[in-house]
């Protein structure tokens, strides 16, 4: 569909039928969670966004640091199974 320059058009999409994110521009951004952080963030004072981003980046180390220990548990396991198991050649 080409575009056009009725305002009482919603605006299309990118073509792929996917949310462009406008920060509240369009009908889909009330359901988009991106969109609805993004505007509550916005509205915030600079203490509260700063105190956020703050809490988040705690977060994502969190989360790395589980990660990386779950990574490590899983190569003792491998390496304790292939003390255990002895290759046998079939000729």
């Amino acid at each position: 569909m080409p575009p056009t320059d009725d305002p009482q058009q919603p605006p299309s999409d990118n073509g792929g039928g996917q949310h462009m994110h406008g920060f509240g521009g369009s009908p889909e951004c009330s359901l988009c969670p991106i969109c609805v952080a993004l505007q509550a963030l916005g509205s915030a004072r600079p203490d509260v966004t700063s105190h956020l981003l703050s809490a988040a980046r705690e977060l994502a180390l969190a989360v790395k640091t589980a990660a990386e220990g779950q990574v490590e548990a899983t190569d003792r396991a491998q390496s304790v199974m292939s003390d255990r198991l002895t290759r046998i050649n079939i000729d």
